[in-house]
């Protein structure tokens, strides 16, 4: 009967949080105002807490209990996290007659290696993504916390844009029930995150560049 309650009360206080997933495999971002014909992409994941190695490369954020205990989310597909991106991004401008040359990254990869890769592409624009920080975390009321930097090459790998996206955003969840439906409000919140960077005026107006 001890044992019973313990086991309850740790429950109670863990608020459920273990073992949870997202599925981020699948997001359909709508990025019809590219018109760059062939574009060439690569997404690194530079995250602190995966290149210290305190985190799987599948980690996309922590769901707090009661008391405050981080418990890490994973992908639902079991994925890297940003290899699930990067898939969703090309299958997305596919979606709109663009053709895309996806070059894979691994977390250890050095950013200067990455754009050797990149620029070894025939294609139109080179769109490099490095990502500092990416992931949702709260007790309660869940936020998205993201620093993003985003480079824009040529065909001729001359650097046109380069911005830095980073902000915390407040998901979904409350103080009285919980998290609530964050298998769907966290991602429709990465689909706007992507949207918002592809769509935002300076980075549009250089991929779209002749």
């Amino acid at each position: 009967m001890k044992k019973l309650s313990i086991l309850i009360i740790c429950l109670a206080l863990t608020g459920c949080a273990v073992g949870r997933k997202v599925k981020y495999d699948s997001l359909k971002m709508n990025l019809s105002e590219i018109k760059s014909e062939k574009i060439s992409i690569s997404l690194l994941d530079h995250r602190e807490a995966v290149i210290d190695g305190s985190r799987k490369p599948d980690f996309v954020g922590y769901m707090r209990s009661n008391v405050g205990i981080a418990y890490p989310i994973g992908t639902e597909s079991k994925n890297e996290f940003i290899f699930d991106l990067s898939s969703n991004i090309k299958n997305s401008l596919n979606r709109f007659n663009i053709e895309v040359v996806n070059i894979e990254t691994k977390w250890s990869d050095s950013e200067q290696d990455v754009k050797s890769k990149l620029f070894t592409t025939n294609t139109n624009k080179k769109l490099l993504l490095v990502f500092d920080e990416l992931h949702t975390d709260g007790y309660a009321i869940q936020v998205l916390h993201y620093k993003i930097g985003f480079f824009v090459y040529d065909s001729n790998n001359e650097l046109i844009k380069y911005k830095v996206f980073e902000a915390d955003r407040k998901l979904g969840g409350t103080v009285a029930w919980g998290a609530g439906p964050y298998k769907k409000y966290m991602p429709e919140a990465m689909t706007k995150l992507f949207e918002d960077m592809f769509n935002d005026t300076e980075i549009l107006n250089a991929i779209n560049k002749k």
